[in-house]
């Protein structure tokens, strides 16, 4: 998954469905600055619950997803759990959009870290750091944070079908010290920016992300190449508006070839399975 549209002037083609799509963003990021925020958020998850009962093909692929996950899960449950990853995405698509309308956020207020001394050692080495997560939580949130303690980011973004959107989303990320990898293939450009102590986010928990049959080994075989540190991460909620960053320990290529990574990050979407967001079909060995 690599970006490659033109975040400054995007070419847009108003067809009806790509109409209601710019629309709908438009009509989230008006409510988040006029609304209360707990009033913005009720209506969030209303959207998101009429969205849900309209039964979209993402609702079946979320419920297929949490089946493999834990085919324990009793119909109702796993339907339950669905509804609310729905639910969660709404809530941390309206947390998002505050980040562009405050100037100075309280991470300090706003976020609890966890593994702070895995964070704090991936700073202080002056490498570069290939960041792994997964759809789980608010990912856009943990770019930010991590941005925010100083690491220069960029972030491994499948660009989204409707360039307006794709440019509205690049355009905020920047705003909070996230940009965006470009460049195709994506390996190079990686490379590169590892070379030069930067940091990559990659999120791999969806087919199409590089090299998709093996996110462990391309990550594995990227920091062996550039003297990388991985680093497993996600930023989940645990409060209206409050988050907990957690950084688990270091991988090295071995380990993450090894499946280090997906094991990391298979342990959050257990404890946290409502948070995730799997709306496509995921990887072998995700779940």
């Amino acid at each position: 998954m690599v970006a490659g549209s033109n975040p400054v002037a995007p070419t847009i083609s108003f067809r009806p469905d790509r109409l209601h799509t710019i629309l709908g963003y438009l009509i989230a990021d008006l409510g988040v600055r006029l609304l209360p925020a707990r009033l913005a958020d009720r209506v969030g998850v209303w959207v998101a619950r009429a969205v849900f009962a309209l039964r979209p093909p993402a609702r079946r692929t979320a419920e297929r997803n949490l089946q493999r996950l834990d085919p324990r899960l009793a119909p109702d449950r796993r339907r339950s759990l669905a509804r609310q990853t729905f639910e969660h995405f709404a809530l941390s698509l309206m947390d998002f959009l505050r980040l562009g309308h405050r100037r100075s956020p309280s991470w300090a207020d706003a976020v609890a870290v966890r593994g702070r001394h895995h964070l704090e050692r991936a700073l202080s080495e002056r490498r570069g750091v290939i960041l792994l997560s997964a759809h789980v939580g608010n990912w856009e949130w943990g770019a930010a944070f991590v941005a925010a303690a100083g690491a220069p980011l960029c972030v491994v973004a499948r660009p989204h079908p409707n360039r307006w959107v794709e440019g509205f989303f690049r355009r905020r990320r920047r705003d909070v010290g996230v940009e965006t990898l470009e460049g195709r293939p994506v390996w190079p450009t990686a490379a590169g920016a590892l070379r030069r102590g930067e940091w990559i986010a990659l999120l791999g928990d969806r087919g199409s992300s590089p090299a998709s049959a093996s996110v462990c080994g391309w990550a594995a075989a990227l920091a062996r190449r550039t003297g990388a540190v991985v680093l497993p991460a996600v930023m989940v909620r645990v409060a209206p508006r409050r988050y907990a960053a957690c950084f688990g320990a270091p991988l090295t290529p071995a380990q993450c070839a090894g499946g280090g990574y997906r094991a990391s990050m298979r342990r959050f979407l257990r404890r946290y399975p409502a948070q995730w967001c799997a709306f496509e079909k995921v990887p072998a060995g995700w779940a």
